[in-house]
C-alpha cells in the first residue's frame, strides 16, 4: 500500500513539473516572436535625387562635404560613411544632424582623426555613404551613395 501511494506522489509530481514546463516553452515562445519580426524589417530606400543628396571630396582631399538641399519634409539624418585608406585599411565615420525643415545641410565629415591636432588618412578609396532619413511624420528612409 505504501508503495503504491509513493508512485501514485511520484506521477503526480511529474505531471505537475511537465504542465508547468509547457506553460514556461509557450509563453517564452510568444515572447521571443515580436522580436524576431522586428528585426527583419527592411527600410524603404530613396535615390539620391530624391533628397538632392551631393557627395564630393574637399579640395585638399581631406575631408568628405555631404550636401542635402531637399528637406522639406525631413527630421533628421543619421549617417554612416566608410572607406579604405592606404594598406586596405577599413575606415569610416558615423553622425546625426538635426534638420531645420527647408534649410540645406552642408556636412563635412573629416577622413582621418583629429583631437588638438587632425591626422588624415592616406590613400582614401572605395568611399560609401549611407544615410537614413527620418521624415517630418516618422517614416524612416535609406540612401546610398558612393564616391
Amino acid at each position: 500500500m505504501r508503495n503504491n501511494k509513493n508512485i501514485l506522489i511520484g506521477v503526480a509530481a511529474l505531471v505537475i513539473v511537465l504542465i508547468v514546463g509547457g506553460v514556461y516553452l509557450v509563453t517564452r515562445k510568444s515572447a521571443i516572436a515580436p522580436v524576431t519580426q522586428t528585426q527583419e524589417q527592411t527600410i524603404a530606400t530613396l535615390k539620391p535625387e530624391d533628397i538632392g543628396l551631393m557627395l564630393f571630396m574637399s579640395a585638399d582631399g581631406k575631408k568628405v562635404i555631404l550636401e542635402i538641399d531637399k528637406t522639406d519634409d525631413i527630421a533628421s539624418i543619421d549617417y554612416e560613411l566608410s572607406y579604405t585608406s592606404t594598406g586596405e585599411i577599413p575606415r569610416g565615420a558615423i553622425g546625426h544632424v538635426d534638420v531645420v525643415a527647408g534649410k540645406k545641410i552642408t556636412k563635412e565629415i573629416t577622413l582621418g582623426t583629429c583631437s588638438d591636432v587632425c591626422h588624415y588618412d592616406e590613400g582614401v578609396s572605395n568611399i560609401k555613404i549611407v544615410v537614413k532619413v527620418t521624415k517630418i511624420d516618422g517614416n524612416v528612409f535609406q540612401v546610398e551613395e558612393s564616391l
